[in-house]
């Protein structure tokens, strides 16, 4: 059946550490001869992959390009023995290509095949082979009975479990804990050196008198699933266009074929008896019990053993349907295996280790899962899952130096925009948000991607953060409804919110941020907004009980910027007190100012904060640097008239100004972000051009606070930050945080101030060029890959946002200085 090339000679080794235990021990082994060659024995029946291997056979006859390998399988029922894969290295770059190719259309017919369980540990990079070597969770039956209480939590996850994201191939960063940046475990991603979430035991000082066992967090294992090119490491995200090409060109190819696969004499068919395994509990919780179960204080009495298994029933209420499976589950624990459940592809029930039945586990069989899949690929869903396919791989990281951010071709436009093509563009937003969102009843919630620190992000339901949470959709869709007075788009938003008060509600506890961007801080901003918008005084009641809960926070903070920081909370506060003025919200804004003193670092020119952002110095810029917590300060001194927050903005504004280059025209980035924005061999920062970092937020950080402070160097530094705004500001994404609808911000708000006709001729023209580019290119939002994503600070809602302030800047008041509403809440 293998066919080795040279006899095999005798038996010389197996090796027995290649997968889990399962039933009384059994495990795969790996039987290795004197000539080199190599088989694997599987201790259960291989139908299913001997199965799938003629379905891959079937595909490469109908067209399937580049083709797939097969592996040789003998299954003997029980038990079965499959060809060794052993990973190569590729020889070429278009071995790479063609590698990642093959990983795009394996996903979506695994998508197809709704398998699960597709980890790193389940695949092969055998030259430009990917190597699937686990084909166990192959039409993978939906458990019934998941009682998930909050809408919002149960959309996501019953969007999740219907998408792409199921089979396991995608990177999907599992944040399992507070404080932890997360591990994935994906077969695109799991990239080596990813710490575990748990601490492990180790020896300590072994081989001496000091040895000890400690705990400590480990580097998991590299894996074999990352192509490599001569024997070095590729980046997969160089390689995204070859992964969506290959699943859109499988996807379209089972859609050709649907028919013929879903024929009773089909391909599908043969799978129906095949056993399967099913995915019940993920085995990182098994391993993690079978690990601690072995600690000396619960080896001493069953009784002792038996009541630390009993934390099987925690989360019983989410998932009652475990009730059938925990007596089979402590059994296999018990015997030291890792617990196993199977059923058939054409069967409802479900069976244990000890192949005990387990009947109508479910309510429809994996192979009728399967045929709906098929009869409902459209190209409509296709966008859909191709959307979640480069969400994901945004994931992986957002390192400036490493990944590919979106820019176009400034192009010179033909007409310029008037106020109605303006707001015709951000209804197209609206609309667009409107299609995305996920619906139930009075709450909706959209699917997006939530920044991790400055260094990566996940894939998850938006939470409560300004920045590309509910609050920024919410703000955008309120302001979209009511200079429209589209009833749509405002009745979207009061359900957006409705969504936002239970997530506030229930994580009271746990949100500690208390910024403008994420944090209270912007909850309360969103809050006042939406009061004076909808004359509804009853939201500043609630704002108001937030406020409440600042002090104790506060004292808390670490952030100290405008993202989630005491000046952000500031921020949030001022814009309160404009509408609901009130001592508690000024005493909790004043604390924020005095947390901020009692942290500012004396530098040899003026003070700064060392924030959340990536820097070996307090950073620059509005987001997280010593812009925005000046222009904090300076609105504090404004309300309280307490000269010492004065003095301290005068002292952060001068620490910034130590770092001005000349030569640049701009202030210097101290972030730690690889290469990016430096040449090779220099070594010294450079800086960015966008509201975040740079001269168009330090620029609006000065020109917003000139009732405060408007002097001759301030003067000077508007005056170049306009400049370099002009000169290197667009081009780039439309975002608002770093891309050309936050950089306009700077350009329209000085125009309106000093009355420049020639400066306002030139938001004009710069305002058709980006509406050019929006309709030539899309929508280019600030993650990498322009990738579409429904947030405010990245994303739609800010684009939409943005447009809708160009158009009627009176009614809609500029977010990125988080200006108070004008007006009353009173009710009509």
């Amino acid at each position: 059946v293998f066919s080795p090339e040279a006899a095999p000679g005798v038996l010389v080794r197996v090796q027995g550490d290649a997968g889990d235990a399962h039933r009384d021990g059994r495990a795969v082994l790996i039987a290795e001869f004197a000539s080199g060659f190599q088989v694997a024995y599987k201790p259960r029946s291989l139908a299913v992959d001997a199965h799938f291997q003629e379905l891959l056979a079937w595909l490469n006859r109908r067209g399937a390009r580049p083709a797939f390998r097969q592996l040789k399988i003998l299954e003997r029922g029980a038990y079965g023995w499959m060809e060794f894969a052993a990973a190569q290295s590729c020889t070429s770059a278009q071995e790479v290509y063609r590698f990642y190719r093959r990983q795009g259309a394996y996903l979506a017919l695994l998508y197809a095949l709704e398998a699960t369980d597709l980890h790193f540990e389940n695949l092969i990079a055998v030259g430009e082979h990917p190597v699937l070597i686990d084909l166990e969770s192959l039409f993978q039956p939906r458990v019934a009975g998941i009682n998930i209480k909050q809408p919002d939590l149960l959309l996501a996850t019953q969007t999740a479990i219907h998408s792409v994201m199921r089979v396991g191939l995608l990177p999907q960063r599992m944040l399992l804990k507070e404080g932890y940046e997360g591990i994935d475990m994906s077969g695109l991603g799991g990239a080596p050196g990813q710490l575990s979430p748990e601490r492990a035991v180790k020896l300590e000082q072994a081989g001496t008198d000091e040895m000890r066992i400690a705990r400590q967090q480990v580097e998991l294992p590299e894996g074999q699933h990352r192509p490599k090119l001569n024997g070095a490491e590729v980046n997969v995200l160089d390689y995204a266009k070859e992964i969506v090409g290959g699943f859109t060109s499988m996807y379209r190819l089972l859609l050709r074929r649907r028919e013929e696969l879903l024929a009773t004499d089909g391909p599908l068919a043969r799978f129906a008896e095949d056993e399967v395994r099913v995915i019940v509990r993920d085995t990182h919780t098994y391993s993690l019990l079978l690990h601690e179960g072995c600690h000396p204080d619960l080896m001493r009495n069953a009784l002792d053993l038996d009541r630390f298994y009993d934390r099987l029933w925690v989360g019983i209420e989410n998932h009652p349907y475990r009730v059938h499976t925990i007596r089979a589950e402590r059994a296999d624990l018990h015997n030291g295996d890792i617990p196993i459940f199977s059923t058939r592809p054409n069967s409802r029930h479900l069976w244990n280790s000890a192949k005990e039945l387990i009947a109508d586990f479910f309510d429809e069989t994996g192979l009728e899962l399967v045929r709906r899949r098929l009869r409902q690929l459209s190209e409509d869903d296709l966008a859909k899952q191709t959307w979640f396919v480069r969400a994901s791989l945004t994931t992986l990281s957002i390192d400036l130096a490493a990944t590919e951010w979106p820019s176009y071709v400034v192009t010179e436009p033909q007409t310029a925009p008037d106020n109605e093509t303006l707001i015709q563009a951000a209804r197209v937003v609206g609309d667009r948000l409107l299609t995305l969102a996920l619906r139930d009843e009075g709450d909706v919630t959209w699917f997006g991607l939530n920044s991790v620190r400055e260094t990566s992000c996940t894939l998850t339901s938006l939470d409560h953060n300004l920045y590309e949470g509910l609050p920024g959709v919410t703000l955008f869709l309120a302001y979209l409804g009511s200079v429209t007075a589209d009833e749509r788009y405002s009745e979207l938003a009061r359900a957006a919110l409705t969504t936002l008060r239970r997530q506030t509600e229930r994580a009271r506890a746990t949100i500690k941020r208390i910024g403008a961007f994420d944090g209270w801080g912007g909850i309360i901003y969103t809050l006042a907004h939406l009061a004076v918008l909808w004359r509804e005084p009853a939201l500043l009641d609630e704002a108001s009980e937030m406020v409440a809960r600042l002090p104790e926070l506060i004292e808390q903070d670490e952030s100290f910027d405008i993202v989630g920081g005491a000046a952000g909370c500031i921020a949030g506060l001022i814009s309160l007190h404009a509408v609901a003025p009130a001592s508690q919200v000024v005493t909790c804004a004043v604390q924020c100012g005095d947390r901020l003193l009692a942290h500012a670092l004396k530098m040899e020119q003026g003070i700064g904060w060392l924030t959340p952002a990536p820097a070996r110095r307090p950073p620059t810029g509005f987001s997280h640097g010593a812009a925005g917590i000046a222009w904090s300060l300076l609105k504090l001194y404004e309300l309280s008239q307490e000269e010492r927050f004065h003095l301290a903005a005068r002292a952060a504004i001068e620490y910034e100004r130590s770092l001005f280059s000349p030569e640049q025209g701009n202030w210097l980035d101290q972030r730690d972000l690889g290469s990016f924005g430096r040449s090779k061999g220099d070594e010294k920062p450079k800086s960015i051009n966008a509201w975040c970092y740079g001269a168009p937020g330090i620029g609006l950080a000065r020109l917003s606070t000139l009732a405060q402070l408007n002097d001759a160097a301030t003067q000077t530094e508007i005056e170049i930050a306009l400049r370099t705004t002009l000169a290197n500001g667009f081009g780039q994404n439309h975002s608002l945080c770093h891309g050309d609808l936050g950089n306009i911000e700077l350009l329209a708000v000085a125009s309106e101030l000093f009355n420049d006709a020639q400066l306002r001729a030139r938001v004009q023209h710069l305002t058709a060029i980006i509406l050019a580019s929006i309709k030539r290119h899309g929508w280019l939002c600030g993650l990498p890959f322009g990738v579409e994503s429904p947030g405010l600070m990245t994303g739609l809602a800010g684009i939409g946002y943005g447009l809708l302030r160009l158009a009627a800047p009176a009614r809609v008041p500029s977010v990125l200085t988080l200006t108070p509403p004008e007006g009353q809440a009173t009710s009509v």
